[in-house]
């Protein structure tokens, strides 16, 4: 197709800075205070529905020979049907990039930047994502490969710097609680892992072929995005200590020291966390627009100002931050994960009936 521009290797780029930012920061704290010290067991219950369902997913793509999902179901059932699963596409979108602007704005106003107005945070934000997207999604994948070797770089060296901290003998006793709270732990991992169908809405970009296996080793190493923070956290702080901090995984930063003159390195954290959110709300805001199919410029740059606008105001909104987190808890991430497991279903349902149907048509037309 003359739109796929990416090969797989920039699209993994982008989706590790992407995904990678809710699996290993944002779902930390929340999952943490849902499921306690059996949290990592959540974590594998869910790692192991995710690969199931990457699979599932993948018969999707050899289906649509990765052509535009929608306009594939345009021309196989009625419009409406594909544009209200366009419609919910772009809602799910800016929700994830309107989470991430709010939870981004408060972290650097609570740790960095006490006394900088959160507007004119958000502002600079927006505006620098805004910018990405309007100029496509070959400036966010070159982005992307440029910011996340030393991402994760940081992230290995974080880990090792830590190790004479942790004990996971803290990890057990397992299932102190019982199994309840590690299945309210797996909504929240599912909620993070489950961004990787954003891959269905961008496909028709990729211009290389990807294998099974090269997906699934994608996802297990989504799943190591949040099994390592979530066992770190425990390791380092203990059950009860881990689950009232903020942000447990930049807490990890504040531990680490070279020697005994060189500490303080928490700053590195900002490289890593500016990375992550700046890739996920500039493909966010790029997919929306693309979805929409907006024939100029001036329409794409329109709807990205309004768009913008919005994750301002969202992030400016007078309410603190306990209640950010009961919502997210309470409504919003249960909300997009049971609604994106039922929304991929059906699109699973839908393509394969289309695929389906069209090997009936030529079966017909070999036989007349």
């Amino acid at each position: 197709m003359k739109d796929a521009t990416l090969t797989f290797f920039q699209v993994v780029c982008m989706l590790m800075l992407t995904i990678g930012l809710m699996n290993h920061v944002i779902v930390i704290p929340i999952l943490m205070d849902a499921a306690k010290r059996d949290a990592w067991i959540s974590v594998i219950l869910a790692g192991i529905f995710f690969i199931v369902w990457v699979c599932l997913l993948y018969s999707t793509f050899t289906k649509t020979r990765q052509q535009s999902v929608f306009l594939l179901l345009r021309k196989a059932y009625h419009p409406a049907i594909s544009n209200v699963l366009a419609a919910i596409a772009c809602v799910y979108l800016f929700m994830m990039c309107a989470i991430t602007m709010r939870d981004t704005v408060t972290w650097i106003h609570v740790a960095f930047s006490p006394k900088m107005p959160t507007f004119f945070i958000a502002l600079l934000l927006a505006c620098i994502c805004l910018t990405n997207a309007y100029l496509g999604i070959r400036s966010i994948a070159n982005t992307a490969v440029l910011f996340l070797p030393l991402v994760i770089f940081l992230g290995f060296f974080v880990m090792s710097a830590n190790y004479t901290h942790k004990s996971y003998i803290l990890l057990k006793p397992f299932l102190e609680y019982g199994m309840l709270p590690v299945w309210k732990g797996v909504v929240f991992v599912g909620a993070g892992l489950i961004e990787l169908i954003i891959l269905l809405f961008m496909q028709q970009h990729i211009r290389s072929k990807y294998s099974l296996l090269s997906l699934l080793i994608f996802a297990v190493i989504l799943i190591g995005l949040t099994f390592g923070p979530v066992t770190g956290a425990i390791a380092e702080f203990g059950p009860a200590q881990s689950e009232k901090l903020r942000y447990p995984a930049y807490e990890e930063w504040r531990l680490v020291n070279i020697g005994r003159y060189i500490e303080h390195m928490d700053f590195l954290s900002i490289y890593q966390w500016f990375s992550g959110a700046f890739i996920r709300m500039s493909l966010t805001l790029f997919l929306i627009v693309d979805i929409l199919r907006l024939d100029s410029n001036a329409k794409r740059m329109m709807v990205l100002v309004l768009l913008a606008s919005l994750l301002v105001a969202i992030a400016i909104l007078p309410f603190s931050d306990n209640v950010f987190l009961d919502m997210l808890t309470a409504h919003i991430l249960p909300f997009m994960f049971y609604t994106m497991v039922v929304y991929s279903f059906v699109i699973i349902v839908l393509v394969n009936w289309t695929s389906r149907r069209r090997g009936m048509i030529h079966e017909e037309k070999k036989g007349n």
